[in-house]
């Protein structure tokens, strides 16, 4: 009987352990705003408008504007998120001193102490991976990466504000990927105030492509427009496919699906007016990442699920949305799309290339194959040129393994590669495939990004890994979970009363 009181002893200790994670395994699917979040994403959105108008930009409320766009940011993480995301975009006037990114940074701490009285920064440590790959860089190149104002560590502070807001999310993950896909998707605002006739400034960097202007946003250009729209769209996508997938019905809301369908399908227009192949095939590749979140969740059931068949419903609603502006040709976008079809039917058959970047692709892998243990930036050589680019005397891989494979070697592109895929490899691991679809759906659209152009500190993607590293840490929590649940079921059944007359 001692024993048994002992067990019965330990049996309660190891029931309020588990009560202990129970909350933040559930807030993960909590993405309902509180009157205070949409407050501020509402202020954030006003001011970041504004800041996209040419008389507001030009004049001397541009940099105190931006100012308070992150003050009124940074008070709660999913507005955080919002902010982190459009600082890589966000106008700011010509000469100005500081840009938006730099911005975000000094206003971040005393906000953060004023607003919570500390750092959350206990996970942190989670950012590990990146230092293989930043030491074998350092050591070959000497390049001084530690100096403030280097590339390197404006991006790693940007993974330590991200740490901070995931810190302060108590484990509503979701909701802080909600805010930075809906930040991301605020690259379209120019396109949509230039549409409407405000006073925007679209860059058009990208030239004219068979008659058509390449548009971009006010300080983002064709190029930096698709990748972020992309991201947007996959994170958005596999919000609604893992929410309408999951038992937890009240952390779903209402106005999500109709915002999601009406943010895809306002993205369209800007996308196509891109004019670039990237785009286009980029925008392939999410809808067959989309595809293949539809056929894990069907075959984990969730076709049974009466919210699945309402996403169903709403999609079948946002294609033939679709489908009557391109009937209709609204926006050219019809006009735009066959252009460029046809556009690269030409330059293919000219050339004999798949793609634009095939001939830095082809000099890339040469580099990378002369000097494979310690890259070009160690030797000092000049490398061979076969491509446009030649009378330069330098370029870009437009592919980010492949410039620092040039760079540093295979042994420091395998690095990256571990940093870059290390939080999706533990969402894998985990096997909880329908949880984390809509992390592992952002991180594709990354990889087309990183595998099309050369912006290793695109300060989203900073913030996001940082995310999802986070994220997929709790996979281990939810395991530990699972597995005192199971003991404390087991010690409950061993202190029954058939239990105490067996021994």
């Amino acid at each position: 009987m001692p024993l048994a009181g002992t067990s019965i002893l330990k049996t309660r200790t190891k029931r309020h352990s588990v009560s202990r994670d129970q909350p933040e395994v559930e807030a993960y699917w909590n993405c309902r705003l509180s009157w205070f979040e949409i407050s501020l994403l509402v202020s954030a959105t006003v001011l970041a408008v504004a800041l996209h108008l040419s008389p507001i930009l030009n004049s001397s409320l541009a940099i105190p504007l931006t100012a308070l766009f992150g003050v009124i940011s940074y008070l709660s993480p999913v507005s955080g998120y919002f902010f982190v995301a459009t600082t890589q975009f966000l106008p700011y006037p010509e000469g100005a001193r500081f840009n938006p990114a730099q911005i975000g940074v000094l206003i971040w701490l005393p906000v953060v102490l004023l607003r919570y009285h500390r750092l959350s920064l206990g996970k942190l440590w989670l950012l590990w991976p990146v230092l293989p790959w930043l030491v074998w860089f350092w050591a070959l190149s000497q390049e001084p990466i530690y100096q403030p104002d280097s590339e390197y560590m404006k991006a790693l502070f940007y993974s330590v504000i991200a740490c901070q807001l995931a810190g302060e999310a108590r484990g509503q993950y979701l909701k802080c990927l909600l805010g930075l896909c809906l930040g991301a998707l605020f690259v379209m605002a120019a396109y949509w105030c230039y549409q409407v006739g405000l006073p925007v400034q679209i860059q058009d960097w990208g030239g004219e492509r068979e008659g058509f202007i390449r548009m971009g946003g006010v300080r983002a250009d064709s190029v930096m427009l698709w990748p972020t729209l992309l991201i947007g769209v996959s994170g958005l996508l596999g919000l609604q496919v893992s929410l309408a997938s999951s038992r937890n019905a009240r952390a779903t809301p209402k106005w999500l699906s109709p915002l999601t369908a009406g943010l895809i399908v306002a993205a369209l227009p800007p996308l196509v007016s891109t004019m670039s192949h990237g785009a286009y095939a980029g925008s392939v590749l999410v809808l067959g990442s989309f595809v293949w979140a539809l056929w894990l969740a069907k075959k984990a059931g969730a076709f049974s699920n009466p919210r699945f068949h309402k996403l169903i419903n709403t999609v079948v609603l946002a294609v033939c949305l679709v489908a009557v502006l391109f009937a209709v040709d609204a926006f050219q976008l019809r006009s735009k799309v066959s252009s460029l079809a046809r556009y690269y039917d030409e330059t293919s058959q000219d050339t004999s290339a798949a793609a634009s970047r095939t001939g830095v692709w082809h000099d890339s892998i040469h580099t990378i194959m002369k000097y494979p243990l310690l890259g070009i930036r160690v030797t000092g050589d000049q490398e061979e040129i076969t491509s446009e680019y030649a009378p330069q005397g330098s370029y870009l891989s437009h592919n980010v393994f492949l410039d620092f494979g040039r760079a540093i070697g295979i042994p420091g592109m395998l690095l990256l590669v571990l940093f870059f895929f290390w939080p999706a490899i533990k969402m894998w691991q985990s096997r909880n495939y329908i949880r984390y679809l809509p992390f592992l759906l952002v991180h594709f659209a990354l990889l087309i990004f990183w595998m099309s152009l050369s912006f290793p500190f695109y300060k989203t993607f900073w913030a996001f890994w940082m995310l999802m590293a986070v994220a997929a840490n709790q996979s281990q929590v939810r395991h530990v979970f699972k597995q005192r649940h199971v003991r404390a079921v087991a010690g409950q059944n061993a202190t029954s009363p058939a239990a105490v007359r067996r021994a």
